[in-house]
């Protein structure tokens, strides 16, 4: 596992220019308001996002890869679309949880098209976030109707992924 790999020295790199912003602004004070904030942050979810992970490690790990390719992976068809909706539906979690899952099906062998379908179904119409934010603040009838609309939209993202990876790569 490489731990400097480029997505740390882009955010290396960002941190670097906006410490410099920050300084540039406002001196040694704002750049340790800035840094005070963001080490608030990490206090704040640093531990939920290591728990995190590991939870999506124990996933991946549990999951049998045989049944992951078979129910997700490239061969499985609408109904592999379908369960990905579904699994993006009643995954009760933030991005600390669903996005290193997500890596996890990947790497167990679900198609990209699948794991694209619940990526955009979590995004969308999450159980959890439809029942304990959206009706409350929205109303029901707002609500239900935003989730209805969109209830097919996952699928779709994950035939188009389809199409785009058969046009990408024609074999």
């Amino acid at each position: 596992m490489k731990i400097f790999d480029s997505n740390f020295w882009i955010v290396f790199g960002l941190f670097v220019l906006l410490s410099g912003i920050a300084f540039g602004r406002g001196g040694t004070p704002l750049l340790g308001d800035a840094l005070g904030g963001g080490l608030r942050l990490l206090l704040r979810f640093g531990l939920v996002i290591a728990l995190s992970f590991l939870v999506a490690g124990l996933a991946e790990t549990l999951m049998p890869r045989e049944w992951v390719t078979a129910a997700l992976g490239a061969d499985s068809g609408l109904r592999g679309l379908v369960l990905a909706s579904l699994a993006g539906i009643v995954t009760p979690a933030g991005p600390f949880v669903s996005m290193p899952l997500a890596a996890g099906m990947l790497r167990s062998g679900a198609a990209p098209a699948a794991v694209v379908t619940f990526l955009a179904s979590w995004s969308l119409l999450a159980a959890h976030r439809l029942f304990a934010w959206e009706v409350p603040i929205l109303g029901a009838t707002f609500a239900i109707t935003r989730w209805a609309i969109c209830l097919v939209l996952p699928i779709l993202a994950g035939i188009a992924t389809r199409l785009v990876i058969r046009v990408a790569a024609p074999g």
